[in-house]
């Protein structure tokens, strides 16, 4: 991303205080109309879940994510629409310049570059409410930065584990300072109980409440199918209203859990009560059905059939590839696999291998993974294993035995992975993805 590197010279939470300073950003304003998302997996979902429901609610709502998979333009979003490649360039000159002028070694990352680029568009556009998607934890994150005064907590795995810290726990403590003092975090229903009680405790240190997002509410059990996820929502605090049928577009128990969080998280940030504002808590409810967010157990294309998923860690696997199968049978089911370098290659392989029984192997142009490494996990429980050089080549091969044997297939291991095979699959070259 224009030269920079990932993460800067180190921490640069004060790089950017010295940028809000520069550009004179009006930091109440922008705390008054924040709400952050952290977590291991799920951000980008709940973020848009959010942003969903603060639409119907009607607000006009900017919503910043990452990553993306096509076009970076794809993270700066106010209501379906992304900024403008004129926006885009104007304002990344003005973060650009900014960048230059600081001291020699303590240079910004991609990252903050990102993110100041979307305070400008933000303060550009002037959206009534903005939802902020981690980058990485929380505690030196750049949405730190915001002070939102409601945040979501989406899961907690083990990441970044050098920086984040070594257990659930630590990792856990890190993501919830990334909410302002005084405010609260919602935690989604895959957060445990015995961590939800160690989270509660920490942040009550700095007066922040917690709120588990199906307290007082009635979730009830998610059916998946090809269209998405439905389950049954209510109100244990409105016994006369009856419970509502949602019907998510994205698939898979984690979504459903990722949907109620953000209900909830947009219901605290507005102050409303369902049960005295029920009609505008349904309007919220039914837009989260027509919520989308690319690359999470997508369907692209059709006959021959393919799926995406961009999940990168054991559990996203594990998550994403028991729903699939919920709707789609094993034995027809040919499976893309590869993963970057450096994710837990081994764990992930082992969790999609487990699962089913056909697969092509390969290696992303980005950033992939040596076959040879995960190679053996799979032919220790398959005899159909075909290894392909390349995301180009792997794509053909599988659009071809696709159609000749009327099979499914589903890319797994990661956004590079999918987003290369999707191109690929369309016919262009995936080495002309601008992934940065």
């Amino acid at each position: 991303m224009f030269g920079l590197p990932k993460f800067g010279d180190g921490i640069g939470l004060h790089r950017i205080e010295l940028f809000y300073q520069a550009h004179r950003i009006d930091r109440a304003g922008l705390a008054r109309c924040s709400i952050a998302v952290t977590g291991t997996n799920g951000k980008g979902s709940t973020a848009r879940f959010i942003t969903s429901a603060l639409e119907a609610a009607g607000l006009r709502v900017g919503c910043f994510t990452s990553p993306h998979l096509f076009d970076v333009c794809e993270r700066f979003m106010l209501g379906d629409d992304m900024i403008s490649q004129a926006d885009f360039e104007r304002h990344a000159e003005t973060v650009l310049a900014f960048n230059r002028a600081l001291p020699e070694g303590d240079r910004m990352g991609s990252f903050e570059f990102l993110f100041m680029l979307a305070i400008l568009w933000f303060q550009q556009e002037k959206p009534d409410a903005i939802v902020w998607e981690a980058g990485i934890g929380g505690r030196y994150d750049p949405i730190r930065s915001v002070r939102a005064n409601v945040s979501a907590l989406t899961s907690i795995e083990l990441e970044h584990t050098e920086l984040l810290g070594a257990t659930e726990e630590l990792i856990a403590y890190d993501k919830v300072d990334a909410l302002a003092p005084g405010g609260c975090l919602v935690l989604s229903p895959s957060i445990s109980e015995a961590l939800g009680r160690r989270i509660a405790a920490y942040a009550d240190l700095s007066g922040k409440a917690t709120l588990p997002a199906t307290a007082s509410r009635r979730v009830g059990p998610v059916i998946n199918t090809q269209e998405g996820a439905r389950f049954t929502y209510g109100f244990t605090a409105a016994p006369s209203v009856a419970d509502q049928e949602v019907r998510l577009k994205l698939a898979g128990k984690h979504q459903a859990d990722n949907a109620v969080t953000a209900l909830r998280a947009a219901e605290v940030w507005l102050g409303l009560k369902p049960e005295e504002n029920a009609d505008r808590h349904f309007a919220m409810l039914a837009a989260l059905g027509r919520t989308r967010w690319p690359g999470r157990l997508e369907k692209v294309a059709s006959a021959p059939d393919l799926w995406i998923d961009v999940g990168h860690t054991p559990r996203a696997l594990e998550a994403v590839t028991r729903t699939f199968l919920e709707f789609t049978p094993r034995k027809k089911t040919l499976v893309v696999f590869g993963v970057s370098a450096s994710k837990e290659v081994a764990a992930i392989a082992e969790r999609v291998a487990e699962r089913f029984e056909h697969f092509i192997l390969t290696r992303a142009y980005k950033s992939g993974a040596d076959v040879a490494l995960f190679a053996e996990t799979f032919r220790k429980r398959s005899t159909d294993v075909t290894v392909a050089t390349n995301t180009s080549e792997a794509a053909a091969m599988a659009k071809r035995r696709a159609e000749r044997d009327g099979m499914t297939v589903l890319v797994l291991g990661g956004l590079f992975l999918s987003a290369e095979v999707q191109r690929a699959w369309d016919g262009g070259d995936p080495r002309q993805i601008d992934f940065f």
